[in-house]
This record gives structure tokens, sequence and C-alpha cells, in this order.
């Protein structure tokens, strides 16, 4: 499947890379969503994957594969693309400073600095025929979920395999899909979007699973996951292993909301014409 999309990449899309630093806020009505000169919305784009920084910056992956940076004040600051690699397939700003770019269709990943300039490519096919997932560590090296050997693995920039779920079948995880992996403080978790949360500690140990279905995004904090289905926002302590069903009447329009966001005392309501944001109450 991934050799399909590659030729259908190679074929079909002129690869180009650019880096734009732009001064000042765009409030355009993008005329392909249909966004309303009068959205309540904060940013208007076209949404693929949102995320938000520990230092409130905002990162919109749209539906031309642009990544895009935004400042707390919502203004758009920079800008990368790159269409080489075919679709971004996930966003790690764990770290501001060295943000985490996954094209899973080529087995790429992309590291770039806090003005999305490139600071080092990892081809991940000198080493593996398929990673399905990946995620930042704390040390700054890489988490890997291998389908493959069906493994979590710990990797360094170099290849080097510095430490294994091993055999995730063992614990009861045969036929996950992994779509995201967090690290932080001492716990990795995996998520599956229809099976739930798989937790292991910051050596590949693994700890227990928690059921959830319909997961359309997540964060982890080191206490808790906060996850987004079709019947709202949730909370999970890793500790307590109590779950919360968080109540935000604040955002407007929530039939269309793609899934929410919470940051140092913000909600943000993702939409696929845009993003607002809310005083938590």
């Amino acid at each position: 499947m991934k050799m399909y999309y590659r030729l259908v990449w190679i074929f079909i899309i002129i690869g180009y890379t650019a880096t734009l630093q732009i001064g000042c806020k765009s409030k355009s009505v993008i005329s392909e969503s249909g966004i309303s000169p009068d959205s309540d919305t904060d940013i208007q784009a076209n949404i693929r994957i949102a995320e938000v920084d520990n230092l409130d910056n905002i990162y919109i992956v749209d539906t031309k594969n642009r990544l895009i940076k935004y400042d707390r004040d919502f203004k758009e600051v920079f800008l990368y693309a790159n269409n080489k690699y075919g679709q971004i397939s996930s966003v790690d700003v764990s770290n501001p400073l060295k943000i985490t770019l996954f094209y899973d269709d080529f087995n790429q990943i992309k590291i770039v600095d806090n003005t999305l300039s490139v600071i080092e490519s990892i081809d991940l096919s000198q080493w593996f025929l398929d990673i399905s997932s990946c995620g930042t560590s704390n040390d700054g090296n890489l988490w890997l979920y291998d389908p493959i050997q069906f493994a979590l693995l710990k990797m360094n920039d170099q290849g080097k395999i510095l430490a294994t779920s091993g055999n995730v079948n063992d614990f009861g995880m045969s036929g996950i899909h992994v779509a995201g992996i967090r690290e932080n403080g001492n716990y990795v978790v995996i998520c599956d979007r229809n099976k739930g949360f798989y937790f292991f500690d910051n050596f590949g140990h693994y700890i227990y699973h928690f059921t959830a279905s319909g997961i359309h995004s997540f964060q982890f904090d080191g206490n808790k996951v906060i996850y987004y289905t079709a019947t709202g926002l949730k909370t999970f302590s890793i500790q307590s292993k109590t779950r919360h069903i968080l109540s935000i009447s604040e955002l407007s329009e929530p039939a269309q909301l793609k899934y929410i966001l919470y940051s140092n005392g913000y909600y943000y309501g993702i939409y696929p014409y845009g993003l607002q944001r809310v005083v938590v109450q």
C-alpha cells in the first residue's frame, strides 16, 4: 500500500519545500471551505490536523498539506510545505523547538525548529519496512510503532534501538491500529482509535489498557489523557484510573466540531473551516 502511495505522489505531485515568514494575520475567506466572513472562528483555515504547544502556539495542517504556525494572538508567523513525501500524518509539538512531522506513506520524518525550518530528516526505510506511528520521547529521541514486529520501539536518529516493548500481542494487543504515540512524565501512551489507550513506562514496559472507542483526538500531560469522541471531551487519570466527561458550552456550532484540544486554561474547538478558542470556565 505504501508503494502505491509513493508512486502516486511521485508521478502526480511536484515536490516542493518552502518556509515563509508571514507578518500578519489572514482574515480572508477561503472559498473552498465555505467560511462565512462573520464566522466565530479565531483562525480561518481548512483544517486537517491541529495541535497546540505548551507556549500556546497553534499549528495547523491544512487540506493543502501545509503546516502553518500561529502565535497565541492568532497571528500567522511561519509556514512549511513539502509534498515530496505525501501527506503529513502526525505533528508532535511536545518540544516547540524540535517539532516532529511524520509522513506515513513514505516512512519519513522531518524535524523542524520553532521557525518551521527543517533541522533534520530521517528516512525510516533504512531500517524498517513499515512504521505506522511516531512520537517524540522526553530525551529527544523517537518512539515508533512497527506493525511488522508488533512492537513499540524507542530509537535515536541513527537508527539505534534504545528500548523495546517486545511483541505487544503478548499483552493482548493483537490487531491494534496505532493512531498516535505520546510520552510525558514517566509514561508512554499508544492510542488505537477504536480500542482505547495502552500505557507503558518510558522504558517500553507495558502497564495496562484503558478501553475507549471513536477517538477523534487525544493529548497527554503525564497524568491524564484528554481525548475527544462524538460524545464529547473526556479525561482519564492514570493514577486513579477514573474517567470524567467535560461539559463545554462556550464553543459555537458543536455539531460541526472535528475535535477539541485543551492547553493552559483554554479549550480550542477545531472545525473543518477554522479554530475557536474559549476560556475554561
